[in-house]
């Protein structure tokens, strides 16, 4: 009897009595029921990083559904992760583009195909649930709830093969790591089309895969460098018929024609976001009170697409949310924006690790930074200096260099940041997520900065320039010469979270760590603002700034900032729904009319519009051309062009499908308009039916020359 004989039917249990021609076990149950035993035992639980009782840490509890789709590489945008991920959403939402797969589809045959793909390549943001899709797609193939046509699955990390450097065959990494397999290893082999190989964090793997590397004869006992090993692997050349799953941040890249099926993890849909809070408070009336919150705050609920985000929110929020308001510390506020959300969430995971007891409740955000200043700015300075240096993996002596010895890492709050990545002989570590780096790298910045030379250090971090000047600080002097200026797209959100912990530093809210800035502070932002915005930068550095300004959330930096800013050009540059508001954030404060806001490509959808909303009235020339709006979106462009202080003469709405019902909505409104002076409305689905009132609604109007 062969391997492929064991392999139940749907719903008929693995039990049956083997009269088996292996050539080494009589009885391939055996160590196949103790290796499905392993990966029950390894996979049951999701890790958290702050304390958390048990029942809420089992996958099966916590686990939450993800988006999952095929990929369009035509969709891709040259920028941060997160946002060019947020822009991929925002266009698939609102063109209604996608199709949704579980994790446990990814080989089942695609659209109109009627053949299993073998070779699939999944990528996905840094948090957003790779490795958890992995860990569920083992769990359940262990519990033989799903894929269960495959007879053995074997999972590696790229961080366990990048351990690997002496040549290594197939065979001897599978009995490196499962050693309980080596008797029925042969006749696993036999048969590959019902072997499954999991490999994770592909971005992480210190060898680069040669795709290119020449074809040679090979098998399972061919040793090879571990990375053409891999290569041979997913390229078919070795074991062909065996099926394999990457995993992978965008960063990293796979020639398509090796794969068969590509797929992108866009994390949570709002229903999962609802559910996701259900499951991390395990209370009803808590958990819809704080997802309530978070989907009336535009930022947080643009943030909480991604689950790990999710978590940090909810770990944030749960200050607030789970305490009785005597206990609430008066000098918290429930946090709205992004570097805010992420100060509680540090303030919390310290607390909880730092503090026992009656202390615990009642102490203040001071008194819990000050009792680890001295870690935790070492820890920031480390975080800081090593984002400027593109450095995400650490070694023990990293951090030895910095002062912290790592005999007291685990007794400290680093173990609520850091997390360990030990595999045998080697110990590495990596701040759990990229943003914890970002935004300790950006508290070191905000606590380090002084006044002199703030200006000097925003020159650098967003566009690059600097002056050689021997009286810098000791501190501007590091920051030039570790950072990579041709890498300053991936400072936008450490420049984010600065601008927002600046605002805390400027409002005292860094007591513990830092002494406040003076109010002349406020100025010296307001003119840097001020220039960045007469200069010609790119669509997004305009919008990085933006979000900087809503971060930073002084209303008085903002008007000084606004009267710079006559024209915004944001030509096909994707924005969505936080875009948007930071866009409105910026403009609601300027006294004077926008001479021209261009929208034109840029994706906003309804939703969009609706957060621009405010602001459209005092665009003069007002570009919304191809922005997906419907029918709704020109009613309510209708009413800011019935509105008495509506100052637009060009409108240009093009290339949206806003139909008969749209177009009537927009004749009644230039009714009574008296600004609009040319309208062009063409590509946007209007028939004869959508003329009915248009002699009746323009006979009277004084203003309007030209009509497309």
């Amino acid at each position: 009897m062969t391997l492929s004989h064991v392999i139940p039917q749907e719903g008929i249990p693995l039990c049956v009595r083997l009269t088996s021609t292996f050539h080494v076990s009589s009885n391939p149950q055996v160590p196949l029921s103790i290796h499905k035993k392993s990966l029950v035992r390894r996979t049951g639980n999701i890790v958290d990083h702050i304390e958390d009782s048990k029942s809420r840490t089992h996958i099966e509890i916590r686990y939450t559904d993800l988006f999952v789709t095929d990929d369009d590489p035509s969709l891709e945008i040259e920028q941060h992760e997160y946002f060019s991920l947020a822009n991929r959403r925002a266009r698939i939402y609102n063109h209604h583009k996608c199709q949704r797969i579980s994790p446990s589809e990814l080989l089942s045959p695609l659209p109109g195909q009627d053949w299993m793909p073998k070779r699939v390549k999944v990528k996905g943001i840094a948090g957003i649930g790779k490795s958890i899709a992995v860990q569920r797609l083992i769990h359940d193939w262990a519990l033989g709830v799903s894929m269960r046509n495959f007879t053995c699955v074997f999972d590696f990390t790229f961080r366990e093969l990048s351990l690997t450097e002496a040549p290594v065959s197939l065979a001897q990494l599978i009995m490196w790591k499962f050693d309980h397999l080596t008797e029925i290893l042969p006749d696993l082999f036999q048969e590959p089309a019902y072997l499954l190989f999991l490999l994770d964090g592909l971005d992480e793997f210190k060898y680069k895969l040669n795709f290119n590397v020449p074809e040679r004869p090979v098998d399972v006992h061919t040793e090879l460098p571990v990375g053409d090993l891999v290569s041979y692997l997913f390229k078919g050349s070795l074991l062909p018929e065996s099926s394999v799953i990457i995993t992978t941040r965008p960063s990293t890249e796979i020639p398509r024609k090796y794969c068969h099926r590509c797929s992108i993890i866009l994390g949570f849909e709002q229903k999962q976001v609802e559910d996701y809070c259900f499951k991390y408070y395990q209370d009803p009336e808590l958990s819809k009170a704080v997802y309530c919150y978070i989907a009336n705050n535009d930022t947080l609920f643009g943030l909480s697409f991604i689950p790990l985000y999710c978590y940090i929110i909810c770990t944030a929020l749960s200050e607030f949310f789970t305490r009785c308001p005597k206990d609430t510390n008066i000098d918290l506020r429930v946090p709205k924006t992004v570097s805010e959300v992420y100060l509680c969430y540090l303030y919390t995971v310290i607390r909880h690790h730092v503090l026992r007891g009656e202390e615990c409740v009642s102490s203040s955000k001071d008194v819990v930074f000050s009792a680890v200043k001295r870690d935790l700015l070492q820890l920031s300075k480390f975080a800081y200096q090593s984002l400027m240096s593109n450095k995400i993996l650490f070694e023990k002596a990293d951090f030895e260099s910095f002062g912290m010895p790592l005999q007291d890492l685990p007794t400290s709050f680093f173990s609520q940041i850091l997390i360990q990545v030990k595999e045998e002989q080697v110990q590495m570590f990596a701040f759990f997520h990229m943003t914890i780096q970002e935004h300790l790298a950006a508290l070191y910045g905000a606590t380090e900065v002084g006044e002199d030379d703030l200006v000097e250090a925003l020159d650098l971090w967003c566009g690059g320039a600097y002056l050689e000047d021997p009286c810098s600080s000791e501190f501007l002097q590091t920051s030039k010469e570790l950072l990579d200026v041709s890498k300053l797209e991936s400072l936008q959100m450490f420049t984010r979270f600065f601008s927002g912990l600046l605002a805390a530093r400027l409002g005292g809210q860094l007591g513990g760590l830092a002494a406040p800035l003076g109010n002349e502070v406020m100025v010296e932002l307001g003119m840097w603002f001020g220039r960045q915005f007469q200069k010609k930068l790119s669509n997004q550095q305009v919008l990085n700034l933006l979000h900087c300004l809503m971060e930073l959330h002084q209303e008085s930096v903002v008007k000084m900032v606004a009267p710079h800013i006559k024209k915004l050009h944001l030509f096909k540059m994707t924005l969505n729904v936080v875009d948007c508001t930071a866009l409105c954030y910026v403009i609601r404060h300027a006294c004077h009319d926008l001479e021209e806001l261009n929208l034109g490509y840029s994706n906003i959808g309804h939703e969009g519009l609706k957060r621009l909303q405010p602001i459209l009235h005092k665009c003069e020339l007002l570009f919304l051309r191809y922005n997906c709006l419907d029918k709704e979106a020109a009613a309510l462009e209708s009413l800011i062009l019935k509105s008495p202080s509506c100052h637009v003469r060009k409108l240009y709405m093009c290339g949206n499908n806003i139909g008969c019902e749209g177009v009537l909505e927009l004749w009644t409104a230039l009714k009574d308009n008296s600004t609009v002076e040319e309208l062009y409305l063409d590509i946007t689905g209007i028939t004869e039916r959508g003329t009915e009132n248009i002699v009746e609604c323009l006979s009277n109007n004084k203003t309007l020359k030209s009509l497309t």
